[in-house]
C-alpha cells in the first residue's frame, strides 16, 4: 500500500470512529431527553394528585358546614315558629 492510500484509509477509520461516537452521544442524548419528559410527567401526577387530595378535603368541609348551616336554619326555623306562635297567642288574648 502507498502512503496515500494508508493515509485515507486512516482517516476513514477516523471519521468511521467519529461517526460512531456522536451516534452514541446522540442515542444517549435521546435516553435522557425521555428519561427527563417521564420524570417531569411523574411529577405533574403527583402534584396534581396532591391538588385533587387538598380538593377532596375541601370539598368534605364544605359538606360538613352545609349540614351544619341547614340543621341551624332548621333550629332557626322552629325558634321563629315558636315566637309567631306566642306573638299570636297574645294577639288573641283580650
Amino acid at each position: 500500500m502507498t502512503e496515500m492510500t494508508e493515509t485515507k484509509l486512516g482517516r476513514a477509520v477516523n471519521f468511521q470512529t467519529l461517526l460512531q461516537g456522536v451516534q452514541t452521544v446522540v442515542l444517549l442524548g435521546s435516553i435522557a431527553g425521555v428519561f427527563l419528559i417521564i420524570g417531569r410527567r411523574d411529577a405533574t401526577l403527583d402534584n396534581q394528585g396532591e391538588r385533587i387530595r387538598e380538593l377532596a378535603t375541601i370539598t368534605a368541609d364544605l359538606a360538613k358546614a352545609i349540614s351544619s348551616l341547614s340543621a341551624n336554619d332548621r333550629e332557626y326555623g322552629a325558634r321563629l315558629d315558636g315566637i309567631a306562635r306566642r306573638i299570636d297567642q297574645l294577639e288573641r288574648k283580650p
